[in-house]
């Protein structure tokens, strides 16, 4: 992949149709190394293709890169079964990518918060869930690890019923579930899971979309998608293919038969369409 500079500020959704039209797309940065290749401009903050927005995600249950799902499959349930409370998923603050059940509803919670959470076990012998409630309050991915340890994993809930029946597991407990989204994606579609947020990054609780620049010490900021960058695109390099024909003539061999001069004239050929 290459990727190139352009020094013209434009938001973030302009820079993305640019880079369509003449390149390949906005730039997915999947390691470091990639990152130092951009070779960001002194005094300059840049897009890249990184985004979230929540047209996208907001009470949509799916198996796209940012939408909810369940931690047991990394897919939404066959029914996409939802019970939102009012005004939920809001992302109302920071990091608000993993889902907590309180009086049966569904709100979207920091990740780090700490809840007690409940557990499920299946059951083949009686074709159902069988749900724990571990009353010892810990964040989600703490949780997620307890139940993968000792249970199947954190509760996945399909229908109503489940719904109600995680509900009086809780005993009246704030408790996590296990559905949850990865908050970014790239334009691209890339699947790459690279960040290198500084200390406080993200930082923007917000319903509106919003997008990652780069800056001159390597950081990602997100920011307002409307606000006006240099940007960097990217374009797929075409790799080149060579084909070799080796031939081995007899000493004794006539090379004024048509025989030989047909295969003279293939090797030739061959070596022309190279690229």
């Amino acid at each position: 992949m290459e990727y190139y500079f352009i020094d013209l500020k434009l938001n973030w959704f302009d820079a993305q149709q640019f880079c369509r039209e003449n390149y390949t797309d906005l730039a997915t940065v999947s390691s470091m190394e990639d990152l130092v290749r951009l070779e960001i401009p002194s005094d300059y903050s840049a897009w890249i293709g990184m985004f979230d927005d929540p047209a996208s995600w907001n009470g949509v249950l799916g198996n796209g890169s940012n939408l909810w799902r369940w931690s047991r499959t990394g897919t939404t349930s066959p029914g996409g079964y939802q019970n939102w409370a009012p005004g939920e998923p809001s992302n109302s603050g920071t990091f608000h990518f993993c889902v907590s059940v309180a009086k049966g509803q569904w709100w979207d919670d920091p990740c780090a918060k700490s809840y007690a959470f409940v557990c499920f076990t299946d059951s083949t012998q009686l074709d159902k869930k069988q749900y724990s409630l571990v009353t010892t309050a810990m964040s989600w991915k703490n949780a997620q690890s307890y139940c993968r340890k000792y249970y199947t994993d954190l509760a996945t809930i399909e229908d109503e019923t489940e719904n109600t029946a995680v509900t009086k597991a809780g005993l009246g407990h704030q408790v996590w579930i296990g559905l949850y989204r990865d908050p970014w994606m790239w334009s691209d579609g890339s699947t790459s899971t690279f960040t290198n947020w500084p200390v406080g990054q993200p930082d923007f609780p917000s319903l509106e979309p919003h997008c990652v620049k780069v800056n001159k010490g390597m950081n990602f900021l997100d920011t307002y998608c409307a606000e006006m960058f240099a940007f960097f695109c990217e374009k797929a390099v075409k790799k080149k293919r060579i084909h070799v024909v080796k031939m081995e003539l007899q000493a004794d061999v006539d090379l004024s038969d048509s025989s030989i001069s047909t295969l003279k004239q293939t090797n030739t050929a061959v070596h022309r369409i190279s690229a």
